[in-house]
C-alpha cells in the first residue's frame, strides 16, 4: 500500500505544482509540505481536505482509513496556534510556580523544624515528591508543545502524571489526619484521581476510542474543580483563614489545568470522530 507522503508527491507532480506553490495555497511553509511527503508528519484533516481539492484527487486516493487515524494519533492534539500558546503559557506557569513552592518549603523547613513532628515531615516529603513529578511532566509537555509535537500519547503522559501527583498529595495529607478523614480522602480525592489516571492512559496513550472514556475524564476533571473550590471555600468561611498568595495561585492553576484537561479530551474526541467520518 502506497503511503500518504508518496501519494501526495505523485498527485502534486501530476498537477505540475512545486512544494512551494502548494504550500502557498495552503498557507503553510514549504518545509511543512516536505515533511508530509517524507512521512515525518501528517497535515490535519481540514488541510488534507484542502489538498484533495487543490490537487483534484479524492481523499481515498490520498489517505487510507488507517492513515486517517495516524493523522490524529501522530499530530499534536491542539493545533490551533492561539490555544496552543495559551497551553504553553499555562505549562510554563505551572513549572515556575511549583518550583518556587518547593524552594519556599526548603527555605522555611529549618525555621520550623523544632515545631514539626514525624508525621508532618512525612507529609512534606510526599507533597514535595508530588510537586517534583508535576514539574518534570509539565516541563516535558511545555517542550513538546513549543516544538509542535504534543501528540495524544505525550499529552496523555502529562495528564496521567497530574492525576497521579494529586493522588500522592492526598496520601501526604492522610498522614496527618484521623481515620474518619482518611476514609473521606480516599472517597473524595484518591479514588477519583486513580480512575482519572487509568482512564486517561487508556484514552490518550493506548488509543481507546469509546466515548465512555472521554465522559469519565470530563467527570473526574469537573469533580476535581468542585473539590478544590469547595475545600477553599470551607477554609475561608468555617476556619476563618484567608488564602495566601501562593494558595491563590495554586487554586487558579489547578482549576485552569482541569479546564485544559476537559478541552484537550474534547478536541481529541472531535478529531477522532472526524477521522472516522471521513474514512
Amino acid at each position: 500500500m502506497v503511503e500518504f507522503g508518496e501519494q501526495l508527491r505523485r498527485a502534486r507532480e501530476e498537477k505540475g505544482m512545486t512544494q512551494q506553490s502548494l504550500a502557498e495555497q495552503l498557507y503553510v511553509t514549504r518545509q511543512a509540505v516536505s515533511r508530509w511527503e517524507c512521512g515525518d508528519r501528517y497535515p490535519d484533516l481540514l488541510t488534507t481536505k484542502k489538498i484533495s481539492q487543490i490537487l483534484e484527487v479524492s481523499l481515498d486516493d490520498l489517505l487510507s482509513g488507517k492513515e486517517m487515524e495516524k493523522v490524529v494519533e501522530r499530530n499534536p492534539v491542539i493545533e490551533k496556534k492561539s490555544v496552543n500558546n495559551i497551553m504553553i503559557a499555562l505549562y510554563a506557569f505551572v513549572v515556575i510556580s511549583f518550583f518556587i513552592t518547593i524552594v519556599d518549603i526548603i527555605i522555611r523547613f529549618p525555621l520550623q523544624s523544632e515545631m514539626i513532628d514525624y508525621n508532618d515531615i512525612q507529609a512534606i516529603v510526599i507533597n514535595v515528591l508530588a510537586l517534583l513529578i508535576q514539574i518534570v511532566f509539565f516541563a516535558y509537555g511545555f517542550v513538546n508543545a513549543i516544538q509542535g509535537m504534543l501528540s495524544p500519547k505525550r499529552m496523555g503522559a502529562v495528564i496521567v502524571a497530574f492525576f497521579a501527583a494529586t493522588c500522592i498529595t492526598g496520601t501526604g495529607n492522610m498522614v496527618i489526619n484521623s481515620n474518619v478523614q482518611i476514609v473521606l480522602w480516599w472517597i473524595v480525592l484518591i479514588i477519583p484521581n486513580i480512575v482519572g489516571a487509568v482512564v486517561t492512559f487508556a484514552y490518550f496513550v493506548s488509543g481507546k476510542k469509546s466515548k465512555i472514556y472521554s465522559i469519565i475524564i470530563y467527570l473526574v476533571a469537573i469533580w476535581g474543580m468542585f473539590r478544590i473550590i469547595y475545600s477553599n471555600y470551607n477554609l475561608i468561611v468555617h476556619a476563618n483563614q484567608y488564602l495566601s498568595m501562593n494558595s491563590t495561585v495554586r487554586l487558579v492553576l489547578e482549576i485552569a489545568i482541569h479546564c485544559l484537561v476537559i478541552y484537550q479530551t474534547y478536541v481529541l474526541w472531535i478529531k477522532r470522530q472526524n477521522a472516522i467520518d471521513i474514512s
